[in-house]
């Protein structure tokens, strides 16, 4: 009796232990994943950015362990209204020195007023506007008409002075939204409204996040208008439903181009990601564009990566996507806007 109460008692240990992994998985919802090597998350990255069709530059790091990855950071590319980010920065830099204040009120003018992305050039232009208000129309909607009423605040030298000073070696506003015949340089012909690199943007974010750049408080109100973007097609399309990510993000189009930067607050740790798409064989104004979706997709198998392998995966459809919303297409006299829709 003794011997079989052993074998028994033994082949019950057995039993649990073979079982305990299939039930750990079961209780995490089967998300339960292997982390990959960093040369398997390179890998990823490049296959991903491969099957686009256009180009792409990528930057990031993980904050908490000081992680670095991307695909060709150093690379220039357009901003498109990613170029509004820095200048944010150096409206908090003047606000810091006393030579402008939040609460001050500013005056639309004529030549503030342009299409492309905004609610402003629809609105009264005597709505008695603050800086401050410009300034989170600019980002969070990316309304031109708002940061042609910002960059007269800032003027456009003092933003290019700020950013080699802060690291940032190839990032240049060249001149005021939809106003192309201010801008004579060849690299302003090149690139548009402005210029950076992912690694640039990834830089500048970074500094925020830490709390580096102006003041704490600064910082800290910079996060909460980037927290406020209503652009959510790029990077947080298929993570935003993650449990306790949130992104801090500025985003940029043109017709070619596709544009996110930006901080996910995650559960493990804050993650710093910048992200171009270019050159896109996909020229339609949807929220299925080939460059947005590219970007979708890295965003997602960024997190895939640095969160803990049992955090819950993004619910996708049968396709593998997640899900995202009806696109709208646009009217055509926006479409032939477009081309600096930014």
């Amino acid at each position: 009796m003794r011997l079989i109460s052993r074998k028994r008692f033994y082949s019950a240990i057995l039993a649990v232990s073979l079982f305990l992994p299939f039930g750990t998985a079961f209780a995490t919802g089967l998300n339960a994943r292997p982390r990959q090597t960093n040369a398997a998350f390179q890998r990823h990255l490049e296959a991903i950015a491969s099957r686009f069709g256009g180009k792409v530059t990528l930057a990031g790091v993980d904050l908490k362990t000081g992680a670095r990855f991307g695909i060709d950071p150093n690379r220039p590319v357009a901003t498109a209204s990613v170029i509004k980010l820095p200048v944010m920065v150096e409206a908090f830099y003047l606000m810091k020195e006393g030579k402008l204040k939040w609460s001050q009120p500013v005056t639309e003018t004529p030549f503030d007023r342009v299409p492309g992305s905004g609610i402003l050039q629809f609105l009264n232009p005597h709505i008695g506007l603050t800086l401050g208000d410009a300034i989170t129309l600019m980002i969070d909607l990316s309304d031109n008409t708002a940061a042609n009423i910002v960059f007269q605040q800032t003027g456009i030298a003092p933003v290019n002075a700020r950013m080699p000073k802060l690291g940032l070696k190839h990032t240049k506003l060249f001149g005021y939204v939809f106003h192309a015949g201010h801008r004579s340089s060849a690299q302003a012909k090149k690139f548009g409204l402005g210029m950076t690199t992912a690694a640039d943007m990834v830089k500048l974010l970074t500094m925020i996040q830490k709390r580096e750049i102006v003041s704490p408080a600064a910082c800290d109100r910079m996060l909460k208008i980037l927290g406020h973007q209503m652009d959510n097609d790029a990077f947080p399309r298929y993570t935003s439903t993650i449990p306790g990510v949130t992104w801090y993000h500025k985003t940029g189009a043109l017709d070619a181009v596709r544009n996110d930067v930006g901080i996910a607050q995650t559960p493990a740790g804050p993650i710093v990601l910048a992200g171009f798409a270019y050159d896109s064989p996909d020229r339609q104004w949807t929220a299925d564009n080939a460059a947005l979706l590219v970007l979708a997709r890295l965003g997602r198998a960024v997190l895939h990566h640095f969160l803990p392998p049992t955090t819950p995966a993004p619910a996708t459809n049968r396709n593998g996507e997640g899900n995202s919303r009806k696109a709208k297409k646009l009217p055509a006299n926006a479409v032939r806007l477009s081309a600096e829709r930014l």
